[in-house]
């Protein structure tokens, strides 16, 4: 697979993630169905910081990302622990889409090693930017799956049009 093959199923996986958004209202966001730990914006905020963070600790590119959304999305955060008030979905949007944007600079540099150390234990070790982006790839699409389960215990039945319920 070569560099523009990933970046292009890179994009087509962050533009789905932006039609779950655009088919959630800001209620349905924050809505917690019983049975999940974290809402819909918690996970379109931490599919977010998770790439940012990994972009700019392993490539060259820079955190462009407010230092608010760390602390309401890291791995580990809970909505119902927020002291502070999240970012519309709007706001969102906007940075997934400019994240997109600077991720696709990273063309012909897949092979290129990573700036430091990637591993999660003694069962993943990645070197280079295309495997970082695969895995963030795999990462959004675990939360997009989250995301339509949410959804569905909403009671929605189309998650890609925005319903009320």
């Amino acid at each position: 697979m070569n560099d523009s093959q990933l970046l292009k199923q890179f994009t087509f996986w962050r533009y789905r993630t932006i039609q779950a958004l655009e088919a959630t209202t800001e209620e349905q966001a924050d809505r917690l169905p019983e049975g999940f730990t974290n809402t819909v914006r918690w996970n379109l905020g931490h599919i977010l910081v998770t790439a940012e963070f990994a972009l700019s600790r392993f490539t060259e590119i820079q955190n462009n990302l407010p230092v608010s959304y760390t602390t309401l999305f890291k791995a580990g955060t809970r909505p119902d622990e927020w002291t502070e008030t999240p970012p519309l979905l709007s706001e969102i949007k906007h940075h997934l889409l400019e994240q997109n944007t600077r991720m696709n600079e990273l063309d012909g540099k897949l092979n290129d090693p990573l700036q430091s150390e990637f591993s999660i234990g003694s069962y993943l070790k990645l070197e280079t930017i295309g495997e970082l982006l695969l895995f963030l790839m795999n990462h959004e699409n675990l939360h997009l799956g989250t995301i339509s389960g949410i959804k569905r215990a909403q009671g929605m039945k189309e998650l890609w049009k925005k319903e009320t319920v």
